[in-house]
């Protein structure tokens, strides 16, 4: 298993080397989700502004995706830059943008993010997420394949038992996906909408690792033993 070590007074070592949630990388046919870098913050401000929701409400617990995108600038990438600090054992999380591939396999452009994170991850082994996708890359199967990608590297790299989602009762395309996935509804919460005036009732979805609908293909990973050993879960995975 790849070690996290570094060598003292070496400049020398790489972005990955020294900080490896930028080393983990994720490939499924269409896609590469891998974390969001500062050098991708203009190519996010893209795709944030660009339009996300093809409803009349929101599907976010804040309508973020209504601000300006100098508002954008400073409020979501500051949300991107404070995630940063959760890096494990018990608490992490793992903003991970989704880069359209090109027909070469190479990077292509930020299309959305699917992140995920955990609490008590030792005890629970459980992975909470949540995606967005600009509006025009929407409709073609790209949201389950992202999700499905990091229910892969979740249950068959890093060793999740569960899986957890959520949604609100009309979000009827967000509930298919999970359903589509093995997620089951588990419960329900009535909360404040996205804007603060009416109640909603949100939907709670759980799936466990095996019913996992899995899809034809596979993905392949980079990184994940190196991030493990920096979030000091080494042999963890089950």
């Amino acid at each position: 298993m790849s070690a996290f070590q570094l060598q003292a007074d070496n400049p020398h070592h790489t972005l990955e080397e020294v900080w490896p949630p930028f080393g983990l990388r994720i490939e499924s046919p269409r896609l590469i989700l891998r974390q969001i870098r500062e050098t991708d913050f203009p190519q996010y401000l893209a795709a944030a502004s660009s339009g996300i929701r093809n409803t009349d409400r929101s599907p976010f617990i804040s309508p973020w995706d209504e601000n300006s995108p100098e508002e954008m600038a400073r409020n979501s990438l500051v949300w991107v830059w404070s995630r940063r600090g959760s890096i494990g054992p018990d608490i992490w999380y793992l903003m991970l943008g989704l880069f359209e591939k090109h027909d070469d396999g190479t990077e292509g452009p930020l299309i959305g993010v699917q992140d995920v994170n955990a609490e008590n991850w030792r005890v629970l082994r459980t992975v909470q997420s949540g995606s967005w996708m600009r509006r025009d890359r929407q409709g073609q199967g790209l949201g389950k394949e992202a999700r499905a990608a990091m229910l892969m590297w979740a249950f068959d790299h890093f060793g999740a038992e569960y899986a957890e989602s959520g949604a609100y009762e009309w979000n009827t395309a967000s509930l298919k996906v999970s359903e589509s996935l093995g997620y089951f509804q588990c419960g329900t919460h009535r909360r404040a909408d996205a804007y603060g005036t009416s109640a909603e009732w949100e939907y709670h979805l759980r799936l466990p690792k095996k019913d996992f609908l899995r899809p034809s293909w596979a993905v392949q990973v980079q990184g994940n033993e190196r991030l493990m050993a920096f979030f000091k879960l080494t042999d963890d995975a089950g």
